[in-house]
Parts: C-alpha cells; structure tokens; sequence
C-alpha cells in the first residue's frame, strides 16, 4: 500500500474514534451530571460538578483532535507521486 492511503487511513480512523467519543461525553455528561428531583447533598453537587468540568475539557481536547485531523487530511491528499 502507497504510504499516503496508509496515512489517510489512520487520519479517517482517528476521526472516527475521536467523533465517538465526544459523543459519548455529550451523553455521559447529559446523564451523569443530572441531579434535578434527587434532592442533592453538596458532596453530589461538588462531584457533579467536577465530573462536568472534566467532561467538557475532555469533549475540547477530543474536538481539537478531530480539527487537526481534518486539517492534515488536505496536505496528504496533496502529495503527488
């Protein structure tokens, strides 16, 4: 296999994982964070809150991966024999 299919593979397929991934923080953040009716002490407040702020960084980091991703598919496409 030329080296440039090769890379467009593994770009694509970190795309694809990445892209799973983030949607599962939006799902896991959507349920695990959700207190409302459950009459919440402050330590489930606090770990909630937390778990939310930990989810939201790992959905930028993984948003960042798939863009750079992205971006670098363009140049490999570029590349002539």
């Amino acid at each position: 296999m030329k080296i440039k299919t090769i890379l467009l593979i593994v770009l694509l397929t970190i795309v694809l994982y990445s892209f799973t991934t983030y949607l599962g923080m939006f799902l896991s953040e959507k349920y695990d964070t959700q207190l409302e009716g459950l009459n919440p002490t402050k330590e489930q407040i606090n770990f909630a809150e937390k778990l939310k702020n930990k989810i939201e960084r790992d959905k930028k980091i993984a948003l960042s991966v798939i863009i750079i991703s992205l971006v670098l598919i363009y140049p490999i496409c570029k590349i002539k024999k």
